[in-house]
């Protein structure tokens, strides 16, 4: 069974670092389609959300270029964030925002959770 846990944790290291090598493009595009499932995006809703998305992952990219500092790193991404949720709060209607709201706590809550996991295991060793 801890074999099997293991296995899965490697797997989604593995899968965490080769996103880390898609394009602005890609992960914009592939944010969009997740939170076109999740929200239920119109059509206008879907370009202007996506065009966000890439203009913050377009950032983002531009930023990790200079090999900035872990912590300095973080506060451009928190910056960026920040800056995309208030623009997704002019595009998404209430109720759309608010589910944003949740499925990112859902999202963050289940992340912890394999984090906790993976040290668990990784002490167990």
């Amino acid at each position: 069974m801890q074999r099997i846990i293991i296995a899965f944790f490697f797997l989604l290291i593995c899968a965490g670092a080769n996103a880390e090598k898609k394009t602005p493009v890609e992960k914009a595009q592939a944010k969009t389609d997740e939170m076109q499932k999740g929200l239920t995006l119109t059509a206008d809703q879907h370009k202007k959300i996506y065009d966000i998305n890439l203009k913050a992952y377009t950032a983002i990219a531009e930023y990790d270029a200079k090999d900035p500092s872990k912590k300095l790193k973080k506060k451009q991404k928190d910056m960026v964030q920040k800056m995309r949720d208030d623009q997704y709060k002019k595009v998404l209607s209430a109720d759309q925002f608010k589910k944003y709201k949740e499925l990112k706590k859902q999202e963050k809550a289940e992340e912890e959770k394999l984090k906790k996991q993976l040290n668990q295991l990784k002490q167990k060793k």
